[in-house]
């Protein structure tokens, strides 16, 4: 934690070389994992690269404040990869469906019909659209609930399940996912990339 925070708050050069060469290895590993991955056809290095420059640019001195421990940096980075790999097919025009958990989800179906949960859960799918909601997170707790229950799909139980020494139980992890939604709902500039949410 502290190497992370000399490399992002005091803004050192060879502290920030010194995270790449340690966590670079982890981070090769989610590249490689990543059901998207292969569908790229680059280079695993090229999204490691990725990852760290998105990371370098997105957290402020002032944003790693919200940061409690090196496990919520860790899930931050990984956002990050996740990122860097879907906007990498975007941009290639290879695909116009994006997977995430190795399911066929269409980025631009008719969502009309369905819930607010379910149309923010589709158009999270879209990396700029996750990177947006992504910012308007005020805790690492919510940018963990937001990634993994709407970007990919995860159940509160599940998640809890999974970070059991994050959160306290499954009632609070419904309760954040409640507060992303009104949040969400309430905000008129992620309409632009949120336009079938009903206002």
């Amino acid at each position: 934690m502290a190497l992370f925070r000399q490399a992002i708050v005091q803004r050192n050069e060879q502290a920030w070389e010194a995270v790449y060469q340690q966590y670079a290895p982890l981070v090769k590993g989610w590249v490689l994992k990543h059901p998207a991955f292969p569908r790229t056809g680059e280079e695993a290095d090229v999204f490691v690269n990725g990852a760290f420059s998105r990371m370098w640019q997105a957290i402020s001195p002032a944003k790693f404040t919200d940061f409690g421990d090196i496990k919520s940096v860790l899930r931050y980075l990984q956002v990050c990869t996740h990122s860097a790999i879907v906007d990498d097919l975007r941009q290639r025009q290879q695909m116009e469906l994006v997977d995430i958990e190795a399911r066929e989800v269409q980025l631009y179906l008719d969502l009309r019909g369905q819930s607010v949960e379910e149309r923010i859960h589709h158009r999270l799918y879209s990396s700029q659209a996750l990177a947006a909601a992504l910012e308007r997170m005020k805790t690492p707790q919510e940018r963990l609930v937001l990634y993994e229950a709407f970007a990919l799909g995860l159940k509160p139980s599940e998640i809890i399940q999974k970070h059991p020494d994050t959160f306290r139980d499954v009632k609070e992890i419904y309760r954040i996912k409640e507060n992303i939604l009104a949040r969400l709902r309430r905000d008129k500039e992620l309409q632009k990339y949120l336009k079938e949410m009903p206002k």
